[in-house]
């Protein structure tokens, strides 16, 4: 499956096991992901998992950088244990989620008060291609463009499924790329695949003037 670490694959198998592998999809293909922008996270980058429902992938993320045990990653979804959804207070979570369609507006919140601030990071912001329904995004899309935010960072975990079934079927969301261009970014399509992620990151660092977004491209 893409190159997906074997180990982080096993431990968030075994994690959803006990819970009828709740949102086993969405979390196995934002893996990759997760990991590319926690290896390139600097200190005064900001992380918003948008996706919330991805928490489990980010719980095994974080047993990968050792803030977790395995006992944590046990009580997942219990009412004393690890929140089905990320909420603030766990490690790289300043804002909560769960409600879909949220996290890139927070983001350009981030990154307009860093710019007065004269604060620098860069501010990424997780989305689902299911998530991309919701009409907030696109009001978010317009005011990154708008106001230069080349401080966001948006990443699209585009695994062509949603919570009802194939994206396409329920809400076309191609031409994808062609959109997020039209409002004004800089758009890249990758390979869902640690590596690859973490090179156009670092590429796009030297795009000034715009929101950058990078469509992560999931196949079997």
């Amino acid at each position: 499956m893409m190159g997906l670490n074997e180990v982080l694959l096993t431990k968030l198998k075994d994690m959803l096991r006990p819970v009828n592998g709740f949102h086993m999809h969405s979390s196995l293909t934002c893996l990759s992901i997760l990991q590319a922008v926690l290896e390139v996270k600097r200190s005064d980058d900001v992380v918003i998992l948008s996706k919330g429902h991805s928490a489990p992938a980010f719980y095994v993320m974080l047993w990968k950088l050792g803030l977790l045990r395995d006992e944590d990653l046990e009580k997942f979804a219990d009412i004393d244990g690890l929140p089905s959804h990320v909420t603030r207070g766990l490690p790289f979570i300043e804002v909560s989620s769960g409600s879909l369609g949220q996290g890139l507006s927070v983001a350009n919140g981030i990154a307009m008060a860093k710019r007065i601030d004269g604060k620098s990071g860069r501010v990424f912001v997780i989305l689902g291609d299911g998530e991309l329904d919701e009409g907030q995004i696109w009001e978010a899309a317009m005011t990154a463009s708008h106001y230069g935010l080349d401080n966001v960072i948006a990443i699209v975990d585009r695994n062509y499924g949603q919570l009802s079934g194939n994206t396409e079927r329920i809400m076309s969301k191609e031409p994808l790329a062609d959109k997020w261009k039209a409002f004004g970014w800089k758009v890249r399509e990758v390979k869902n695949e640690v590596e690859s992620l973490k090179e156009v990151i670092n590429e796009l660092d030297g795009v000034k003037g715009k929101p950058k977004v990078i469509i992560a491209k999931w196949s079997y």
